[in-house]
C-alpha cells in the first residue's frame, strides 16, 4: 500500500504541508474515521478511494460490504425483503464496521437512521458531497444503480429533495462537487478540515 507521501504525487496542487496539517489535527480529535454521505451518483466511492489513498487509510464501499455479507445485490435485497428490511440490514452492517483509520462510502439511505448517524458522528468525520439534482440525474442515467431506497414510490427528484436537508444537518464538512475533479474535492476536504474548528 502506498504511503501518504507517494500518493500525494498523483494530486496536482495538493501540498505536503496541507496534508501534514490535516493529519496533525486529525490526531487531536476524537473521530477516528471518515464517512462520506450523499446521493447515489455523486461520487462517494471515487472520492473516498482518492482520500483513503492520500491518508493511507483503508477504504470500504458500504454497499459492497453489505452485498458481500448478504450474498445478494442491494436491488435483490430490496426486491425480496422490502425497503424497510433493507434499511435494518444496512444499519446493522454499518454498525459492524470498524471505523478507525477507515474511509467509508455507504449508500445514500443511511441518512434515514438517526441512531446510526449519531454513532457515526461520534466516531468519524461526516463529509457530505453535494451536487445539483441535474448532475446526479445525468450520471445515474449512464449507469445502472445498485438500488435506491424510495424509488418504488417516489421520483428521484423527490428523494433528492427529501434527503438533502438531512445530509446538510449531519455533515461536519460539505463540499459542492459541481465542476470539480476528485482531486479538487479531496483538496477542499483537507482545507475545510484544517480550517474547521468545530469538528
Amino acid at each position: 500500500r502506498r504511503t501518504s507521501t507517494s500518493s500525494l504525487r498523483h494530486f496536482n496542487g495538493l501540498t505536503n504541508e496541507l496534508l501534514g496539517r490535516f493529519m496533525k489535527r486529525y490526531k487531536t480529535h476524537k473521530p477516528t474515521g471518515v464517512v462520506f454521505i450523499g446521493m447515489a451518483g455523486v461520487g462517494k466511492s471515487t472520492v473516498g478511494k482518492a482520500l483513503a489513498q492520500i491518508l493511507d487509510f483503508d477504504f470500504v464501499d458500504g454497499d459492497e460490504y453489505i452485498m458481500g455479507k448478504e450474498g445478494r445485490t442491494i436491488r435483490e435485497i430490496i426486491d425480496q425483503e422490502g425497503e424497510t428490511a433493507f434499511l435494518e440490514i444496512e444499519k446493522k452492517k454499518m454498525m459492524e464496521l470498524e471505523l478507525d483509520r477507515k474511509v467509508i462510502s455507504p449508500g445514500g439511505s443511511i441518512i434515514y437512521h438517526s441512531d446510526l448517524m449519531a454513532y457515526l458522528g461520534a466516531h468519524a468525520v461526516l463529509i457530505y458531497l453535494d451536487d445539483s439534482f441535474e448532475n446526479i440525474e445525468a450520471r445515474l442515467a449512464k449507469v445502472l444503480p445498485r438500488g435506491i431506497v424510495g424509488m418504488k414510490n417516489k421520483t428521484l427528484k423527490q428523494i433528492y429533495k427529501e434527503r438533502r436537508p438531512l445530509y446538510l444537518r449531519y455533515a461536519n464538512i460539505t463540499v459542492r462537487c459541481s465542476d470539480k475533479s476528485p482531486e479538487q474535492i479531496v483538496q477542499e476536504i483537507l482545507r475545510q478540515f484544517y480550517d474547521e474548528e468545530t469538528i
